[in-house]
């Protein structure tokens, strides 16, 4: 839009003129000429003249109805409503009360609506509401069978046998020909393991030797073969010792055998641990002759001032002492 001062060109909008800054947004009167407008169709028409210079109509002239109407006669409600429907003009509703007279009128349509149900009426809704209720109590409580629901055992159990453990034809620990048996494999099984601890010590032995020489000069895949074939000597030794654990002991017959070859096993672990503790150190060294010390410190933590594992000496000293002998 343009500025009505100054004529610029101001955006649609604006409440001010950014050139003349000039109030855009009061309100303006406007002039409205003293003019006539034609009746019928709205034209314009100039002072003074007699006819619309655009329809012709003559000014000053009634304006002609434009729409025409049809007057419609409404019929009178008269005040009886046999006139009303004899004429048919119109039809009143028939408006009767809700309340029941005190006297029926057999010709009222609404009469028997708004009497009370007879007698038979109620009865008959009586019989069926004892019916449905007396019908539910009868299938929630099973009167005719007392026990339906019940998880009790009705049928007596026998228990004349219980208890009984069958027929044997002799008992655990009597002189016989399998009471003989059984301790000849339980003495074998304690015999195996014995030997099998005397060799285990032999090799634990050899490991040790293996150790002194080769965990701070051997190359790198030396110790680490060496350190794998450690532990699994360990592992042999702990297998043992479970192995041990499961035997037997025969009524008690040879519980102290199996202590003791309980603590047999037990000395040839505690070298192992040291073993491979220092087998590890060792394997991730880089330069173990500069780490020799830090090497060798499991296992000297338990050598004697000669030089030899504490564990080891134990183990000798026991190893024939307790050899396991046949229960009398």
């Amino acid at each position: 839009m343009n500025c009505p001062n100054c004529g610029q060109t101001v955006p649609d909008g604006a409440f001010e003129c950014p050139s003349c800054h000039g109030q855009l947004g009061l309100t303006q009167r406007i002039v409205i000429p003293k003019e006539s407008w034609c009746p019928v169709c709205g034209a314009l028409v100039a002072p003074g003249s007699q006819s619309c210079p655009k329809c012709g109509s003559p000014m000053g002239a009634e304006r002609p109805q434009t729409r025409s109407y049809r007057k419609i006669r409404l019929p009178e409600i008269s005040e009886g409503a046999s006139d009303a429907s004899s004429t048919g003009e119109l039809r009143v509703a028939r408006i009767e009360s809700a309340i029941p007279p005190a006297t029926p009128d057999p010709t009222s349509p609404v009469a028997r609506h708004d009497r009370l149900p007879r007698m038979r009426a109620f009865l008959l809704a009586a019989g069926l509401a004892v019916v449905v209720v007396g019908g539910a109590a009868l299938l929630i409580t099973h009167p005719w069978d007392a026990d339906f629901l019940s998880i009790k055992a009705t049928t007596p159990a026998d228990t004349s046998m219980a208890g009984f453990p069958g027929q044997m034809s002799a008992l655990s620990g009597q002189d016989g020909k399998s009471a003989s048996a059984d301790e000849d494999t339980l003495f074998s099984s304690i015999s195996d393991a014995y030997q099998k601890l005397g060799e285990l010590s032999g090799r634990v032995d050899d490991a040790e030797k293996t150790f002194d020489s080769d965990a701070a000069s051997a190359d790198r895949a030396t110790r680490e073969q060496d350190q794998s074939d450690a532990k699994a000597l360990s592992i042999e030794v702990s297998n043992l010792i479970v192995d041990i654990s499961e035997i037997d002991s025969g009524a008690g017959a040879y519980t102290e055998a199996l202590d003791h070859l309980s603590t047999l096993g037990s000395w040839l672990r505690n070298r192992m641990d040291a073993l491979t503790a220092g087998w590890d150190l060792s394997a991730s060294s880089d330069n173990p002759a500069a780490d020799e010390a830090k090497i060798f410190s499991p296992v000297k933590a338990n050598r004697d001032s000669s030089g030899q594992s504490s564990y080891k000496t134990h183990f000798d000293e026991n190893y024939e002492a307790w050899k396991p002998e046949r229960s009398q």
